[in-house]
């Protein structure tokens, strides 16, 4: 057995405890159910035809038993694991392009919190905006402009004495901005570099995974 195949058999015993735990809180009785004309006098007569009996399965004895079973056998695994986890190795090559060796509790750090915050800030990397009047292409720094007209409202009176409403601009607001953010395309290209990375470090936990059980001593 493999490091893999312990951790998929840690998962059907912790399914197994389940079971027999459910089996252990309905195996204290027995139940006969049926209907009586009178209850003056015990025991009761069943109206023929009304008795339905439900039996337990398992005994106490039996669920006990087995659950103890199989909560050793989850003991040994898991100190298995243990031991073996401090010896299993994957390999991979970093960010960096150096190709390294990590132990499994690394991997699992790199998987489960480095690689989710690398991904979380290159999403919030600033992206240059697009279809604005541009100022300024330099290449550091964009400059554009973005211009809004304000209106007000106009009552005015003609010479027959109609009223007439028109809104017409009052002024401009003019925003001009210094963009700093990076090209889409360069933003795309950082979050698929991060997800490659994150593959490499799965196929390294499975290549760890492969790493046999050590017996326990």
């Amino acid at each position: 057995m493999n490091l893999g195949d312990g951790f998929i058999r840690r998962k059907q015993i912790a399914s197994e405890i389940q079971t027999w735990t459910s089996r252990l809180q309905l195996s204290g009785r027995d139940t006969t159910q049926y209907y009586t004309k009178s209850i003056e006098n015990a025991p009761y007569e069943p109206i023929p035809g009304t008795i339905k009996e439900y039996k337990r399965t398992y005994t106490i004895e039996e669920c006990r038993a087995k659950l103890d079973a199989l909560i050793k056998e989850d003991l040994v695994l898991a100190h298995r694991i243990s031991l073996t986890n401090q010896n299993a190795r994957g390999t991979l090559v970093d960010l960096d392009g150096i190709e390294k060796t990590l132990a499994i509790p690394a991997l699992l750090v790199l998987r489960n919190e480095i690689a989710p915050k690398l991904e979380a800030a290159a999403r919030a990397i600033p992206v240059k905006a697009k279809g604005v009047e541009v100022t300024d292409p330099s290449e550091g720094a964009m400059k554009w402009r973005n211009i809004t007209p304000e209106y007000k409202h106009l009552q005015e009176f003609n010479d027959k004495g109609m009223k007439a409403e028109n809104d017409v601009i009052d002024k401009y607001r003019i925003e001009e901005t210094v963009d700093y953010g990076w090209n889409e395309r360069d933003v795309f290209d950082e979050i698929d570099k991060i997800h490659d990375w994150l593959q490499r470090i799965k196929n390294a936990i499975n290549e760890a995974n492969k790493t046999e059980l050590v017996d326990e001593s």
